[in-house]
């Protein structure tokens, strides 16, 4: 009985708040502006359709952090590759540099946080180095400055060529470095003409003639196709056979270096395409075709 006249009591005393609230003008849309009044003198603005619907950007979006980091937007908009993210995925703290209490090393996103902590090619992969030594801008990190390569910063990564160029040791290895070559920016392939002449005079040879016989980073291990490879290739280093050959009438004249070469500097036996041409008793007088045909690019018996 109690409870029921405790609720009773409640919404009694509910209706009399709601009366008075009414009779106070609780509701002032209800009150008259009086005269004179600085309300009175104010004039009601139509809605601007669409002036309203603009939605703010969310807290640190790449929209609001570019309004004050200008140069940082434009140049992980121009070059950022896959750093082109949004900048909270790196940057989890605001605002926090302090030169006293906070060092900048401490502020700023560590690269093997994304990265992990190895940096190579496939299997080979080698420790990470100091990152920032060859990526210096992380909102570019493609381009590499050329002043700031050394043949230890690249070896670090490129293990593939460090072992080509070592194990093959030519003037590549002891005679230039990795930006001699490379020095525009990371990823520039230069032309081999740019410090290589070519072999024939008056015969030009594009890179792909140079590296059909010279792979780029041991140039001295000389590979080429025997049945892509024409005499002119060769005669760029071996002209005065080349010449023995031109003015030969003998049917060597039509075949191709590479037939007999088959690798670089192999010396063919004659009996590989020849056999044995001459009787058992002309052969018992000599053993060496040479002593009688001289050698293989000038034929003439003597």
């Amino acid at each position: 009985m109690k409870s029921v006249k405790k609720v009773a009591i409640v919404f009694s005393v509910i209706a009399i708040v709601a009366l008075l609230l009414v009779a106070v003008g609780c509701d002032k849309a209800a009150v008259p502006t009086p005269a004179g009044t600085e309300e009175a003198a104010a004039t009601d603005i139509a809605k601007e359709e669409g002036l309203y619907d603009i939605q703010p950007q969310p807290l640190h979006s790449v929209a609001q952090c570019a309004q004050c980091h200008i140069g940082v937007f434009e140049r992980i908009k121009d070059a950022g590759g896959k750093h082109q993210i949004e900048c909270v995925d790196c940057h989890t703290q605001f605002h926090m540099f302090n030169p006293k209490k906070r060092p900048y090393e401490t502020v700023i996103p560590q690269c093997e946080t994304c990265h992990g902590v190895f940096h190579g090619e496939g299997t080979k992969e080698t420790p990470l180095v100091d990152c920032a030594s060859c990526h210096t801008d992380p909102h570019a990190p493609l381009i590499i400055p050329g002043a700031v390569l050394s043949n230890n910063a690249c070896m670090s990564c490129h293990t593939k060529e460090t072992k080509q160029i070592t194990d093959n040791v030519s003037r590549h290895t002891t005679e230039v470095s990795c930006s001699d070559c490379h020095h525009v920016e990371h990823g520039y392939i230069p032309k081999c003409n740019e410090c290589h002449e070519s072999h024939s005079p008056g015969h030009e040879m594009d890179d792909a003639a140079c590296m059909s016989c010279h792979p780029v980073h041991m140039p001295a291990k000389i590979t080429y196709s025997r049945k892509e490879t024409p005499n002119l290739i060769c005669a760029g280093c071996h002209d005065q056979v080349y010449g023995l050959l031109q003015n030969n009438i003998t049917k060597h004249t039509d075949v191709k270096c590479s037939d007999c070469h088959s690798a670089h500097k192999r010396i063919p036996l004659c009996s590989e395409c020849h056999g044995m041409p001459h009787s058992k008793r002309m052969m018992q007088d000599t053993s060496k075709c040479g002593d009688c045909h001289n050698i293989a690019h000038n034929l003439p018996v003597s």
